[in-house]
């Protein structure tokens, strides 16, 4: 009887180290479900994908966990921004092999297609969170990427003859919810599958037909988004931050502001005031809420005027990682925007 129970104790044991290898070994990690979004979709029947940031919470205000380190350091490839949103991943990307690190700022394709100073032209607040968001990067550099092959972009040079600058002066005002930018994400895609092609050179072909996919399934729904929204993109609305701008641009939507700049900060007294002014004079049509925050200032403003109240979620937490999310996730926003803004 011992021996059989000392059997199922050494079963026992096998199998949670087993499952916990399972979970740590995800090959791709990334820092939001949005850019979980993308990779998914370009490792759809390659390999899994895992984000950091889980459901109902914000990346803003994120802090690692032992179990997140372990994560990023079994991954064979990591995803991140590397400015402002994923700020929380600074210290422990440092500590990665930089071979296995995306940082989608350092991408020079993305360029042309940056929003800059976007935090400064419809911010009703009173300097409230200027110096939390910006986080201050000064006269810190990524690496990561410095020895990436030549040919995966032919701009690559470009990429790191400039990138040591100083995040206050050139990167001030950037808006960094970059996933909203199809244009960003098919960047983005691309890179993916540069590295995901050097891991399974043996599966190239279905990693170029998954960007193949993803490009047409993203112009596909692109479409269909803008004449869903089409009859609603003169109405203004308000959201709760600044950071819708890259899908207000690419579908023509009609963003009259935002709350704070800072989603962990509330804007004062003055600031609902102008915002009170603004609805009225503007005839604001709706006030978007997010899950990941408890918006009561919403609430005082949807009280006080005759205002609609709609809901977006910039992390998707609806959303299914996995084959054609990305586009899903577009579409899941577009549906938030249109339900609120035909009222």
């Amino acid at each position: 009887m011992t021996q059989f129970v000392q059997g199922l104790k050494k079963t026992a044991i096998a199998t949670a180290i087993l499952s916990f290898s399972a979970v740590a070994s995800a090959t791709i990690v990334t820092s939001v479900k949005p850019l979980g979004f993308i990779a998914s979709s370009i490792a759809d029947g390659i390999t899994d994908t895992e984000v950091l940031v889980p459901a109902g919470a914000s990346p803003h205000d994120y802090s690692l966990k032992p179990s997140d380190v372990q994560k990023l350091k079994s991954a064979e490839m990591v995803v991140w921004i590397g400015e402002d949103v994923d700020a929380f991943l600074d210290k422990s990307i440092d500590d990665l092999d930089y071979k296995k690190v995306l940082t989608i700022k350092d991408i020079a394709a993305i360029e042309p297609f940056l929003l800059k100073g976007e935090h400064h032209h419809h911010h009703h607040g009173e300097g409230e969170a200027h110096g939390d968001h910006d986080h201050a990067h000064e006269g810190h550099h990524h690496d990561h990427e410095k020895h990436e092959h030549k040919h995966e972009e032919q701009d690559h040079k470009h990429e790191h003859a400039g990138h040591h600058h100083d995040h206050d002066h050139e990167d001030l005002g950037v808006n960094w919810h970059v996933w909203y930018s199809p244009d960003i994400s098919k960047s983005v895609a691309q890179r993916i599958a540069a590295k995901l092609i050097k891991q399974y050179p043996e599966k190239k072909e279905q990693i170029e037909k998954n960007v193949a996919e993803f490009n047409r399934t993203l112009d596909e729904q692109s479409a269909k988004i803008k004449t869903q929204l089409e009859s609603v993109k003169d109405k203004g609305f308000y959201v709760f931050h600044d950071a819708y701008g890259y899908f207000n641009q690419a579908y023509g939507l009609n963003q009259t502001g935002y709350f704070t700049i800072n989603p962990l900060v509330a804007p004062g007294a003055k600031t609902l005031a102008k915002i009170k002014e603004e609805i009225a004079e503007h005839k604001v049509n709706c006030l978007f809420a997010e899950p990941q925050f408890t918006p009561k200032v919403i609430e005082s403003l949807s009280k006080g005027t005759q205002v609609n109240v709609g809901r977006l979620d910039p992390m998707g937490d609806a959303v299914k990682l996995g084959v054609n999310s990305y586009a899903a996730f577009l579409q899941f926003t577009a549906d938030s925007y249109a339900q609120c803004l035909a009222k």
